[in-house]
């Protein structure tokens, strides 16, 4: 086990806890709670509620845990926000898999899919609620704002390969960076942190989702579907143009880069992943994701040292590297 998974392995139990008692209302919301329950067994790394916990350590040295509580509730409010974004991403997707396992849209359709979804985004304010800091409170609504603005941004530029590196990069802050910068930042804003140490933390999460993105769309391409829980391929087939093939559009010319339109417009994957190994496009990707990674790690020097610090560390350049 990682220092990362070690150094969060008490709190996070106490967070996965804190979720499932606030999946559990009323008699007349035991059945979209069930739903709910269904997709955060699911699990997964909880990265998230890691980030905010390991975040949170860094910036408080809280040896005596007079700050836990707070904080593990917020770690708890940042993964249902994020799960809440999968199943409706899941819909908007078309997804049949996610984390190994049957979507919500596939086992129960898209409509309560949907439904479920917005109750897992009350849910995750009622925990909020309690911590009485609006500061927090807006960034959340940012987050969220960001997220549906991500969204909406990638079905607009569906297909569209004269999408430019910048405007990728926007789309991944909205769908991604900003999650990573809430679960990061918010224990410095609940705790009214100074302005530095609060823009520090928001730096580190937003490269961090950067550099986890990349990493995520590149398997994409080289990546396996028994690992990565999802096929091989999707991006492309779902007209997603993200940076590898950005990278190699932009390199190419002429013909070269007509046949990649072509290829790319047509679906045709293999001939599509061929072409961008061959012109190194796959190879300038990982560097990118890499590259955030350190500039992300860098932002935290305003801390001081501390295992938890780097943890942190540790997380951006494996998110980068990962294999699945």
């Amino acid at each position: 086990m990682s220092d990362f998974m070690l150094l969060t392995a008490d709190g996070l139990q106490r967070v996965e806890k804190l979720l499932f008692k606030t999946l559990q209302g009323t008699q007349e919301e035991e059945n979209v709670n069930a739903m709910c329950m269904h997709v955060v067994r699911a699990g997964g790394k909880r990265l998230r509620p890691r980030l905010t916990l390991l975040s949170a350590a860094a910036l408080l040295h809280d040896q005596d845990g007079k700050f836990s509580d707070a904080v593990e509730r917020l770690a708890a409010a940042v993964e249902l926000l994020h799960t809440a974004s999968l199943i409706h991403d899941d819909v908007i997707d078309k997804a049949s898999l996610r984390r190994g396992c049957s979507t919500l849209n596939e086992t129960d359709g898209n409509h309560a899919a949907v439904l479920a979804g917005d109750y897992m985004f009350t849910r995750c304010f009622v925990l909020l609620h309690a911590l009485n800091c609006m500061p927090l409170f807006d960034s959340m609504a940012q987050t969220v704002s960001a997220l549906v603005t991500g969204e909406l941004d990638q079905l607009k530029r569906q297909g569209d390969l004269s999408v430019s590196e910048q405007d990728y990069c926007r789309t991944v802050y909205c769908k991604t960076g900003a999650l990573f910068e809430l679960a990061c930042s918010g224990s410095a804003i609940l705790f009214k942190r100074s302005d530095d140490e609060i823009e520090a933390m928001k730096k580190y999460g937003r490269l961090l989702g950067q550099g986890f993105q990349v990493a995520d769309d590149l398997l994409d391409y080289q990546g396996r579907s028994d690992s990565t829980g999802k096929d091989v391929g999707e991006d492309l087939a779902d007209g997603r143009i993200t940076l590898p093939l950005i990278f190699a559009l932009r390199d190419l010319c002429g013909k070269e880069r007509a046949d990649l339109e072509d290829a790319a417009k047509s679906g045709d994957f293999l001939r599509v992943r061929k072409t961008l190994d061959e012109i190194g496009a796959l190879k300038k990707t990982q560097e990118f994701a890499l590259q955030s990674a350190k500039e992300a790690a860098a932002s935290l020097e305003i801390l001081p040292k501390s295992p938890y610090r780097d943890a942190l560390c540790e997380i951006a350049l494996k998110a980068a590297r990962r294999s699945a």
